[in-house]
């Protein structure tokens, strides 16, 4: 994202899913998830909480307010490592590769809280459709998605 891109709190939400997936932002953006999954965020950890793990997310992934592709160590370091903010993001990786929310571990829920919102569910009837795990296993989901008739007489097609 380049300076002429308004650094919002849905834009670092992307920035912040793309780090966490592997996938880009037209990838992402192609499931049609975004805004279900940062409401998702917003509801499961309060919004107090979702503007600090943003925060901390954007300071890691940005540089002289430029997004740094692939921050890397200064990305793991501030997210992924953190006992505040790891099990946050683990949430989210999930969430984005199986369409569910699992819940936070209680140890978190303890020390920095959560919603009554904060079980395991389903988000929508789309999350499942759109989860990055099927385009991962090169597959797609069952009773959804299908690939065409005939398309059993072919050897699966490996993702690029």
């Amino acid at each position: 994202m380049g300076n002429d891109t308004p650094r919002t709190p849905k834009n670092i939400f992307t920035d912040l899913s793309v780090e966490l997936t592997g996938f880009d932002r037209a990838e992402l953006a192609g499931t049609g998830m975004i805004d279900t999954y940062y409401a998702t965020l917003l509801r499961m950890i309060g919004e107090r909480e979702a503007g600090q793990f943003l925060r901390y997310a954007d300071d890691a992934l940005t540089e002289d307010g430029e997004t740094t592709p692939g921050a890397g160590e200064a990305f793991k370091e501030a997210i992924v490592d953190s006992d505040r903010f790891g099990p946050v993001a683990a949430a989210l990786v999930k969430l984005w590769y199986l369409g569910r929310w699992y819940p936070l571990p209680a140890g978190y829920r303890d020390r920095f809280g959560s919603t009554a919102d904060d079980v395991e569910h389903v988000v929508s009837g789309q999350s499942h459709r759109e989860g990055l795990v099927w385009v991962a296993a090169g597959a797609h989901p069952m009773g959804a998605k299908p690939p065409g008739f005939g398309s059993w007489g072919e050897p699966p097609a490996l993702p690029l």
